[in-house]
């Protein structure tokens, strides 16, 4: 019932956020309406509002987590990749809203009559929603204005304010999740559906990781901030994995000992509060209204979204050195070539795309993966013939159904694994140490052999970054693409790490074609027999504008309104 809970909650608070909006120019309120003052009474009233954020809070699913990225390809070229993002007009003004209303909690908590422990977690919770939208923000448009307050319409002031620097802003958004963290309760009190501590600690590794390597690989270009220190976030992002990692907190690797399922079986789970890895989830209730078509994708409609060839060749063999998967193209090819690659790599590649054979639903229907569509009309194709497995789950009563809102798979917001892979790479790049047993705790679970160091000249597909990085860099960022694969954060890391060249003047590859398979039908390939979707969408390769495409452009009406908010780089 918690979700039905949440709408009429968000029904309830949409009045007080209007009185606020509308206080100024009406002196006499309505009888029926609740004014701003008498809302605040109780700690009920401070949790009511809170829960409003909640829905806010994204849920793409991993059938499209990747799209923005060199892992995955559609049936079109990605609009950012390809530097075909125009200038935006109008305004920003919806990007700004929920920050506004976070502020107006901030500012009217205090006259809560209730005892503080009763509503200290819903502070916390509050500095965690505005770091988390800020850091969005940030993301998108780099250097920003920082309110701490509700803006008002006569707040001539502060609505003409200039954009301060980027660090400015992650700066602040690292000092409102070190206020979160004295006042949420942990997973194990709050639960792993509602904010924590834990998701706290995660946020903050997670933002100044972003910042630091952003500010490492953006220097002297226009996105870097003059001055800045990036092993100062290097530092931030090791110390708060250190306290999710040493202390008393209800984290792990979710591990039953069982290698071949337990990576594939995590992402596919609906209830996933008994999961000790997972820090922070969005859950579902069909009967409630609320859903998700993640079975009904994974299944029967993935339409043209596929993973590359690119991410493919970044798992390792089983015995933890680099594959040579063209080699192996030459004489394994469409499911042939499936079945060997499951047969001889990293278990974490067959728990993410889909190989013949496989159970796909066995509840109602028993539905077993024969081949990938490449040929498939819009719903059923697959471009590469890599079909994306991951986060699919054969005995939900949702797999492969056309009603396809009536998946609950969870959506995992945060998870210790992205930790340990923030802690890592935030730990090399500050002091050149490796951090072994926390990767290990990634490749035990995997049934894979230790982490080791290969070196780059070993690997038969080498990852392009446009600059030189070393054999342990290399090594921590193949490992952090394999165990994050598909969920969404090869984006943000192609993007801090200032790594167009991965994906620039080239086409994403899908599988070594088998025309016995299909006879009928012939796709472009390449000259390695990879078939080659894009080749005459992308004559010349993605066309990413690295002087711009870094981030957004802001809208234009917002700079006609505030001349002091100059333009991003290139726009």
């Amino acid at each position: 019932m918690k979700n039905l809970k949440y709408t009429q909650i968000i029904l309830a608070v949409a009045t007080v956020l209007l009185i606020s909006s509308c206080e100024n120019f009406i002196d006499l309120q309505p009888l029926d309406q609740i004014s701003m003052d008498d809302y605040w009474k109780t700690s009920t009233d401070l949790e009511n509002y809170m829960l409003q954020f909640y829905p806010t809070l994204p849920s793409s699913i991993i059938v499209d987590a990747d799209m923005n990225s060199d892992n995955m390809l559609t049936s079109s070229p990605n609009t950012i990749l390809n530097g075909e993002r125009t200038l935006r007009t109008g305004n920003w003004k919806n990007e700004w809203s929920n920050l506004r209303n976070v502020n107006i909690f901030l500012e009217n908590y205090g006259k809560c009559e209730s005892e503080f422990d009763e509503y200290k977690h819903f502070l916390g919770e509050a500095y965690f929603f505005r770091a988390w939208y800020y850091f969005d923000l940030l993301q998108k448009y780099g250097d920003l204005p920082w309110y701490s307050k509700a803006l008002q319409l006569d707040d001539e002031d502060e609505l003409m304010k200039p954009r301060e620097p980027r660090t400015l802003i992650a700066d602040s958004i690292l000092v409102d999740l070190d206020k979160a963290l004295l006042y949420l309760n942990t997973r194990e009190e709050a639960g792993n559906n509602r904010i924590n501590k834990e998701a706290s600690l995660a946020l903050k590794t997670r933002v100044a990781l972003y910042e630091g390597t952003w500010q490492k690989y953006h220097a002297n270009t226009p996105f870097g901030t003059s001055g800045a220190n990036p092993d100062k976030y290097f530092q931030a992002c090791v110390d708060a994995a250190e306290e999710l990692m040493d202390g008393s907190y209800s984290v792990g690797v979710y591990n039953t000992g069982k290698p071949s399922e337990d990576y594939y079986k995590m992402f596919g789970f609906d209830n996933m509060s008994d999961v000790n890895e997972v820090l922070f989830y969005k859950a579902y209730n069909a009967d409630e209204g609320m859903s998700n078509s993640s079975q009904y994708r994974l299944v029967k409609s993935p339409t043209g979204s596929s993973a590359t060839m690119e991410l493919i060749s970044s798992y390792l063999g089983k015995n933890g050195e680099p594959y040579d998967y063209i080699e192996h193209s030459k004489t394994n090819k469409g499911n042939d070539f499936l079945t060997k690659i499951a047969e001889d790599c990293d278990p974490r590649l067959k728990s993410s795309i889909w190989i013949p054979g496989d159970v796909m639903a066995s509840v109602s229907d028993n539905i077993v993966f024969s081949m990938p569509n490449v040929n498939g009309g819009a719903l059923e194709l697959v471009v590469t013939g890599f079909q994306i497995k991951k986060s699919s789950n054969p005995e939900s009563p949702a797999a492969g159904k056309m009603s396809e809102g009536r998946s609950e798979t969870g959506h995992i917001y945060f998870r210790y694994g992205e930790v340990l892979l923030n802690y890592a790479e935030a730990k090399y790049e500050l002091d050149n140490t490796i951090a072994y047993a926390q990767l290990n705790l990634l490749r035990e679970r995997a049934g894979m052999p230790d982490f080791a160091v290969n070196p780059k000249e070993s690997d038969y597909s080498p990852v392009d970054y446009g600059y030189s990085v070393s054999d342990e860099l290399y090594e921590i960022r193949r490992e952090r693409r394999v165990e994050l694969a598909l969920e969404g954060f090869r984006e943000m890391d192609f993007m801090r790490w200032a790594a167009h060249s991965l994906f620039k003047g080239k086409r994403l590859k899908g599988y070594p074609f088998n025309s016995e398979e299909f006879p009928d039908f012939y796709p472009t390939l390449d000259e390695n027999g990879l078939i080659d979707y894009l080749s005459t969408q992308l004559p010349n390769g993605y066309q990413f504008r690295e002087s711009q495409d870094y981030l957004y452009s802001i809208p234009q009406d917002e700079i006609t309104l505030n001349p002091n908010l100059e333009q991003n780089p290139g726009w």
